[in-house]
């Protein structure tokens, strides 16, 4: 394939769509964002009940962590090191909490899926740009392969730099 016809009709498909691309990026940013923030307030939610009750390491784990078995947990990055029926203790005391700060229900879902939201949106974007950016020839490649998450996001990646937008 001729790189400079394939590049042109890459420069063509950028200037025309730009608007649409740049709408389908802030979705995304969006629902990371959301994302992020759902999250954060689930570890804030798992530290309080960490730190108002005790909790202690009963699994050996050393890489990266000064944490001994028998040390207490008071970190939600380190739930995986408590035992299963402490970990399930820790959900248990979390869920009034997080019913009450509004994050999930009482059964347990998110009230607002983040999870989701971000998937759809990641989605929609990768989907748009291998439509309509991608020069034509190049596109059975990309899409063949537009569920694997390394592809999804190197194509961000390489998007946001080619519309000037920080990574």
């Amino acid at each position: 394939m001729d790189e400079k016809i394939l590049l042109a009709e890459l420069t063509k498909n950028c200037g025309k769509k730009k608007e649409k691309v740049l709408e389908l990026l802030k979705a995304f940013d969006l629902a990371n964002l959301g994302y992020k923030m759902q999250e954060q307030q689930c570890k804030d939610v798992h530290n309080r009940v960490l730190t108002e009750h005790e909790f202690f390491c009963v699994r050996e784990f050393k890489r990266g962590t000064d944490i001994n078995v028998g040390d207490r947990i008071t970190d939600d990055e380190f739930l995986f090191l408590l035992s299963d029926e402490d970990f399930d203790r820790v959900m248990k005391l979390s869920r009034p909490i997080m019913v009450e700060e509004k994050i999930t229900d009482e059964n347990g879902y998110f009230l607002e899926n983040w999870a989701e939201m971000r998937c759809d949106a990641r989605c929609k974007l990768v989907e748009y740009i291998i439509l309509e950016i991608i020069p034509e020839a190049l596109r059975p490649i990309f899409w063949e392969n537009r569920i694997r998450i390394t592809i999804q996001e190197k194509l961000i990646k390489i998007t946001k730099e080619a519309f000037g937008i920080a990574a």
